[in-house]
Order: structure tokens, then sequence, then C-alpha cells
């Protein structure tokens, strides 16, 4: 009698849903709880990445943002090449640019160098040869300008790109720098933080120059995820150097370079 008063009167009761219809509601809410944490591990990923971008652009753009004058910018390709491979590469350069040698008890140094006066940056071509045939050749290859625009980066990628294609391949390792003039209002600190906002810098560490007559007095060391680049220094992970430059009259200038700033500069 009961059953037949609840499921056949007209009280205004909810109508129960059936077992397997909830089941159904609550297993199409769990596979929308899963695709909404897919997505967002999906976007945090693709934001926590490197930006892959071009290092001597966002130094450039950098500069830019903050109205530094620049010294000089420098993009130093290096790769180690079997000696026949290297022997090739400068009679290759030989048919294009009048070569210099230099040579001691190690090695044969080969220098071509592209410069003309128009040009808005020079190229110089290293070829080392070791004189032991078991030694691997080096190849350096460096870009230098002392100015920079939208003419110039165009001009920057072309000739980066060629580089890459005819002499060098995608195990080179990639070395590049900024040179920026000191101020009255521009110091270490206020460099360091201008670059670690632009950048977003993090791992920040300094050291000092205790090197008798060296002209860097300190030097900052950290890590971007704008770069891919990186290295370990004492276990934490690095891809950017700044360092504090003072010339012979004094005048202060900063560098800051990636992964590391390396004695050709």
């Amino acid at each position: 009698m009961f059953h037949r008063i609840l499921f056949n009167s007209n009280f205004p009761f909810t109508k129960v849903r059936p077992l397997h219809a909830l089941r159904n509601t609550v297993q199409l809410k769990k596979q929308a709880f899963c695709l909404l944490l897919v997505i967002c591990f999906v976007v945090n990923q693709a934001f926590s990445l490197p930006y892959h971008a071009d290092e001597m652009e966002d130094l450039a753009a950098f500069a830019e943002e903050y109205d530094l004058a620049i010294n000089f910018w420098e993009v130093t390709m290096k790769e180690q090449l079997e000696t026949e491979r290297a022997e090739d590469l400068v009679q290759s350069l030989k048919e294009k640019y009048t070569s210099h040698e230099d040579k001691d008890e190690n090695r044969l140094k080969y220098t071509f160098e592209s410069r003309h006066k128009n040009d808005p940056f020079y190229v110089i071509y290293n070829v080392i040869l070791p004189l032991d045939k078991n030694e691997p050749a080096e190849v350096i290859i460096v870009l230098h300008g002392t100015e920079w625009d939208n003419q110039i980066s165009q001009k920057y990628q072309k000739e980066k790109t060629a580089i890459l294609k005819n002499y060098l391949t995608k195990e080179s390792q990639l070395y590049t720098c900024l040179s920026v003039q000191g101020s009255g209002i521009m110091n270490h600190d206020v460099f360091i933080n201008k670059a670690k906002m632009y950048l977003n810098i993090k791992h920040i560490s300094t050291k000092y120059d205790n090197i008798e007559n060296s002209r860097i007095e300190k030097s900052t060391y950290g890590y971007t995820k704008t770069w891919e680049q990186y290295y370990y220094m004492e276990n934490t992970p690095k891809n950017v150097q700044i360092a504090a430059v003072a010339d012979r009259q004094g005048e202060m200038s900063y560098m800051i370079g990636t992964p590391i700033l390396i004695n050709e500069y």
C-alpha cells in the first residue's frame, strides 16, 4: 500500500533518478575534472619552457627597452671538427677572403676576416688545425658590431643562418655578449636589477675579482628560462653572466653574456 501511495499519488514529490543515471553524471563530472587538470598542466608547461629566442635579439631588445648606449655586441660560435673537414673549410674560405696564418709548436691557426666599409658588423673566421692529427680541429666564428637596429637585425639573422648552414652544425656552441656604457645613474646594482626584471633572472650570485690588474671588478651569475643553454655552478643552473668592467681611465661599462662571458671578449 505504501508503495502505491509513494509512486502513484499526486503529491509533489521530486522524482528519484535511476541509479545508473546518477553514476553516469558522476563519471562525466570526473572526466571533465580530469580534462581540466590536463589543460592546466599543458598551459603551465607551455609558460615554463624556454622561449628558444635568439639571444642577441633578446639582449638588443633589453638595451632598447632601457635606452642603454651600446659599446659593442658580439656573437661567437665554436665547434670541434675532424681535421680533414676543417682543412676543406680552410680551402673554401681562402677562395673568398684573404687569410692570415699563425703557427706554433702545437697548431696552425688560419684567420679570415669579412669586413667591408659599409657593413654594420664584421665576421672573423678562425680555423685551428692541430699539428697532432689525432687531435680535433676547432672552428671559431665571431660576429662583432657596435650598433643595432632593425636593418642590422635582419642582416645579422641572415648571416648567422648562412654560417650555421655552410660552416657549422647543430653541435656548435653559441656565446653572446652585449657591452653598454655606464653613467652617473647606472651602476652595477642598477644594471643587475634592470636585467633581472627584463629577463626574469633567478639563482643570482656575485663574485669579486681579486686578480691583480684585472679590469673586471665583479661578476654576477644567474639563470633565466628565456635561453635554452645552461651549465651548473655549485649545483645551481646558470646561463647569464654580468660583469662590471673598468677601462684604463676608470670609466665603467657593463657586459652581459650568455651562457657565460668568454676570453674572446
